[in-house]
């Protein structure tokens, strides 16, 4: 508990709301610093803006699991929301024809905003649309919001709703109902903080547009380098793709495909000869994944992993599991799968640690700037990547987690391998060897089997590094700005 913390408040019976009786919902911190903002501020619950029609809140529908993975259409749920965005790779895709169903009602816009309303920890988390964004689904645990008029724009209830004082008022009306929270049906009594001078309004309106434009934009450009990577490797043509993604306008979605990283449908057969060890499963053995590496063997170097760990190129290194008890514990970051990005940590880890748990594991599982984190067990998350940036150290990482460190700078880079492990034909690699181990998927110790094509022009390689260093670097720094956007808002 923090120094000068309240042990603890007492509430008359008189102030009891509707029979609710847990503590947090009266807090009077909350109520304390309402009181000091407005006095720059005008104090706009969600309700009344529902009802001046300034604001439109619509809530998600429940598409059926058995259309999960039919299309190409992403079906959004609460863990395809990170660091204020979408995933640039989805979980679940439907199918145009059952989304046409669905479109009508969803009706999703540029400059709205999707909020969590239930869940768990991610209850509270907003994601504004982008024009790189509008032909999604979303799920009922999360709510659309729209704002209508001219107080309020889309990116200013942005900004207000990751304002300090939104979030806590938020965590405060956060019940558990049944197996899940919930802020449904208390969401509306949410005070915004809105400057009372409107030209602060819209330069706060300006800035947060500037900041989750601007990193929608850099995320469309890398989703858009990933596309084209497998048939630039193979036709030696990465200089080409890297200027076209630099020279033109960025359209069309910000998504990977990510159906494109699934073994195909077609059947084969596997002569027993051919089987390695026990494995028995299909897709380990789909030859698509053979035939398109072998398409890039003129132009590229294929190596795996296991031989770039073995040949001390990098260095390959689980984390540890430090136990829950841990948690809650001090102000480091404890980075779990869920932690990860659009190829970046989230600014907001779920679980941190005490100085002394991260004395005790740090030694051998330190993390750097430049190294990259790779999900090696859970789900769908399985395989996908992400690169420590400045502002993530000092972290520990899960057991769950490879660390991998460039030590041969001159073959590799941080970002040229980063971009090479999001190439298609590695996820496939990575989607095949995942086997499920108990209630969750792994990897295992068959990443070093996985084989990533490595171009042989040093002008190939590098443009590709300049180009995914160049795009990594924007978003960090319009990350770090859009941190500290809720500080802006509340001040005066």
């Amino acid at each position: 508990m923090r120094r000068g913390a309240r042990l603890g408040f007492t509430v008359p019976a008189s102030q009891i709301r509707n029979s609710i009786y847990t503590p947090r919902y009266y807090d009077p911190e909350i109520d304390a610093r309402l009181e000091e903002l407005e006095a720059t501020h005008e104090l706009v619950s969600i309700q009344d803006l529902i009802d001046s029609s300034e604001l439109q809140l619509r809530q998600g529908r429940y598409i059926d699991k058995m259309h999960y993975g039919t299309g190409p259409v992403p079906y959004i749920r609460t863990s395809d929301i990170a660091n204020w965005e979408l995933r640039g790779s989805p979980k679940h895709g439907i199918a145009e024809a059952v989304a046409n169903e669905y479109r009508a009602w969803m009706d999703v816009k540029e400059m709205d905003v999707l909020l969590v309303h239930e869940g768990t920890y991610l209850i509270g988390t907003p994601c504004l649309i982008t024009r790189f964004d509008t032909d999604i689904l979303f799920q009922h645990h999360l709510a659309k919001m729209r704002c209508v008029g001219e107080r309020l724009s889309g990116a200013l209830l942005m900004a207000c709703l990751v304002a300090p004082i939104v979030q806590r008022q938020i965590r405060a009306r956060q019940f558990t109902a049944d197996v899940i929270d919930s802020i449904v049906g208390r969401l509306p009594e949410v005070k915004l903080p809105l400057h009372r001078n409107s030209q602060r309004r819209r330069s706060l309106s300006g800035l947060a547009y500037r900041l989750f434009d601007g990193r929608a934009e850099a995320r469309a450009r890398v989703a858009a380098l990933m596309r084209g990577l497998d048939n630039a490797l193979a036709t030696g043509t990465c200089g080409e793709l890297v200027q076209r993604i630099g020279d033109e306008a960025v359209t069309g979605t910000g998504h990977v495909d990510f159906l494109g990283a699934r073994p195909g449908s077609d059947s084969f057969t596997v002569r027993s000869a051919a089987l390695r060890g026990d494995v028995l499963i299909p897709r380990y053995y789909d030859p698509r994944a053979g035939e398109l590496l072998a398409g890039m063997a003129d132009r590229c170097t294929l190596v795996s992993i296991g031989e770039l760990a073995d040949s001390g190129a990098i260095e390959l290194q689980t984390g540890d599991e430090v136990g829950k008890l841990a948690y809650g514990g001090g102000d480091i970051a404890f980075v779990r799968t869920s932690d990860f990005g659009n190829w970046e940590l989230v600014h907001d880890p779920k679980q941190r640690v005490s100085k002394e748990v991260f004395d005790e594991y740090g030694a051998r599982q330190s993390a750097l700037p430049g190294d990259i984190l790779l999900v090696r067990d859970g789900t769908y998350l399985v395989g996908t990547t992400t690169i420590v940036q400045e502002d993530d150290v000092p972290m520990l990482f899960s057991g769950g987690i490879y660390r991998l460190r460039i030590k041969d700078t001159q073959r590799l880079s941080p970002s040229l391998l980063l971009a090479l492990l999001n190439a298609q034909v590695v996820r496939r690699q990575m989607r095949n060897k995942r086997f499920t181990r108990d209630v969750i998927d792994t990897l295992g110790h068959r990443v070093r089997e996985v084989v990533v094509p490595i171009p042989n022009q040093a002008s190939e390689s590098a443009a590709l590094e300049r180009c995914m260093s160049s795009l990594l670097a924007r978003r960090a720094v319009l990350r770090r700005e859009a941190t500290a956007l809720g500080d802006e808002v509340e001040a005066v």
